[in-house]
């Protein structure tokens, strides 16, 4: 197995630790992308660099902010300045916006997809030169199952998610042609620190109109999940698969659920795939599709 130059945001907690973790301890070269490293990921960037230099890892820290291109664009030139190429990028960074949509403002759902959407966005930019010239690479985005299949109370951030997997969906065509690959892992709810993260709707008389039915909700969801929590490192590996997988045999969606999810989700997406092929090709344009 060859060594990969990868980046991966959001590095702090939940699936990015874990799979920054993984990538180093399989021999990678990894690029730990976190924001605000000398303030409230001081702590984690510590622990990452403590890491690498307690196991002899290639693992760095690399300042970058999602939300700020120009950030992107700084991270992207210390990565290649170091390892000089780049194979992979994980888009993970993001967040959750849990609560009834109507008691969102605009400004609200702006940011949620600031963080989901045009943050994947920022880092593709400027990744994708470097990948395009190169003739090889893979972005692999973290998505949700929630773009699938919207449940109550998590329309902002399924509609975040299904807009990922849309221009995930674009940069798998558009790129194949230069050799380079995008793909998009969709993931069912597992136990990491996006829920602790969450952030609740500003507009409290509208949110309280729904109190009932949210607590309720929440309360459900925290049943399940207390019972059957599942292991996020079934996510972090499936990530890894990726990374490691030859190039032009990465299936376009890997889904990463419990069995019933799995199977439902697998069904939905294989049809979907029928009928993107269906339309293009009765729209003329089919053979702009990958793997036509």
């Amino acid at each position: 197995m060859s060594e990969k130059v990868v980046l991966v945001t959001g590095a702090s907690s939940g699936f990015g630790r874990l799979t920054v973790e993984a990538l180093a301890r399989r021999g990678h070269h990894v690029f730990a992308a976190l924001r605000d490293v000398n303030g409230r990921n001081t702590k984690a960037a510590a622990e990452l660099a403590a890491l690498a230099a307690d196991e002899g890892l290639s693992l760095q820290v690399v300042e970058l902010d999602v939300t700020d291109q120009i950030s992107a664009e700084e991270a992207l030139a210390v990565l290649l300045k170091t390892a000089g190429r780049l194979d992979a990028v994980v888009n993970n960074a993001g967040g959750i916006f849990p609560g009834p949509v109507e008691a969102f403002t605009a400004e609200e759902a702006q940011r949620q997809f600031d963080l989901n959407v045009f943050g994947a966005l920022r880092v593709a930019r400027a990744a994708l030169p470097t990948l395009r010239e190169q003739g090889h690479g893979v972005l692999i985005q973290v998505g949700s199952v929630s773009s699938r299949v919207t449940i109550p109370y998590s329309g902002l951030y399924a509609a975040s998610k299904a807009a990922l997997g849309s221009l995930t969906e674009a940069w798998h065509h558009e790129l194949a042609p230069f050799g380079v690959e995008a793909v998009i892992v969709d993931a069912a709810s597992y136990p990491t620190s996006i829920g602790t993260n969450a952030v609740l709707p500003a507009d409290s008389a509208r949110f309280s109109a729904y109190g009932e039915g949210f607590g309720r909700y929440v309360a459900a969801l925290t049943e399940r999940q207390t019972q059957d929590p599942g292991d996020p490192t079934a996510v972090s590996d499936a990530i890894v698969a990726l990374v490691e997988a030859p190039d032009g045999r990465r299936p376009l969606r890997t889904v990463v659920a419990p069995l019933a999810q799995l199977e439902a989700v697998r069904t939905l997406n294989q049809r979907a795939t029928e009928t993107a092929r269906t339309v293009a090709a009765e729209m003329g344009i089919g053979a702009f599709l990958a793997g036509h």
